[in-house]
């Protein structure tokens, strides 16, 4: 089941309606990609390759205009975080009804949840007594809960915005046939990796074939790697010294009676 349905006002909307057919093709497609936030990328370059996988007529210029012209009308607002341009579609709770509320991308500072007022004197009293004792039952309780071979560890990103669920049961699974390598450590790696190389990331189909590859060079790199060296010890000029000496010449000589031979 969608997680978003349009509404039939943005028909009627006038800032959508200023829009050029192109511009509502560019709109449109962002409603599919976006989060359940309103928020995606705002690089032409990557929306291009994003939102016209299989189209030839379009340009980076002509998404950069489309996005000008939307933000113009107050369609869209454009930001940067993280070190990358994102937008936020303006209109988005108006236009749609939305079943999900899970952020994929950084929202603007000024979106930022505020903290909760602050409790009553009384109740500061009471939280200070009792977090403590709560907090460290509650620590241990979990400490003491396996982890079942389904718990979702870590996950991947994948080209299509969504993610790849590496479980518990996989971690054991790859350490077995990869045990020169920290698995775990090297899913994090690879998810940096995604992170940082949006345009790059796998499909679905293709992210198994994706951490075989990675694993296995990790496990050559591992194989290849010469063990560490024994520390040497520090060199004794005098002991060198004295190995150089004859052995007769440092022989006890015999004691000599006074007074005579």
């Amino acid at each position: 089941m969608p997680s978003r349905i349009l509404k039939d006002s943005i028909l009627t909307d006038k800032a959508f309606n200023s829009l050029t057919l192109t511009e509502e093709s560019i709109y449109h497609r962002l409603l599919v990609s976006a989060d359940d936030y309103g928020i995606f990328y705002a690089d032409p370059i990557l929306l291009l390759r994003i939102l016209y996988p299989r189209k030839t007529n379009i340009t980076e210029e002509v998404i950069r205009e489309g996005l000008d012209h939307m933000e113009e009308a107050g369609i869209i607002s454009r930001y940067t975080a993280e070190g990358e341009d994102y937008l936020k579609i303006c209109s988005w709770e108006n236009d749609q009804r939305l079943r999900n509320s899970r952020h994929k991308f950084p929202v603007p500072e000024e979106e930022e949840p505020t903290p909760e007022p602050a409790p009553e004197p009384e109740t500061k009293e009471k939280a200070r007594l009792e977090k403590p004792a709560d907090h460290n039952v509650n620590k241990k309780a979990a400490d003491k809960v396996p982890k079942t071979a389904d718990e979702i560890i870590i996950q991947l990103p994948l080209g299509d915005n969504t993610d790849y669920n590496v479980t518990q049961e996989e971690i054991t699974e790859f350490s077995s046939l990869y045990p020169a390598v920290d698995v775990l450590q090297e899913y994090r790696g690879m998810k940096a990796w995604c992170m940082s190389n949006p345009h790059k990331r796998k499909t679905r189909n293709g992210i198994k074939k994706f951490i075989n590859s990675w694993l296995s060079s990790a496990q050559k790199q591992a194989r290849s790697s010469p063990p560490p060296s024994k520390p040497q010890l520090p060199r004794n000029p005098f002991l060198e010294e004295l190995n150089t000496i004859p052995a007769e010449e440092y022989q006890p000589q015999p004691n000599t009676p006074a007074g005579g031979e």
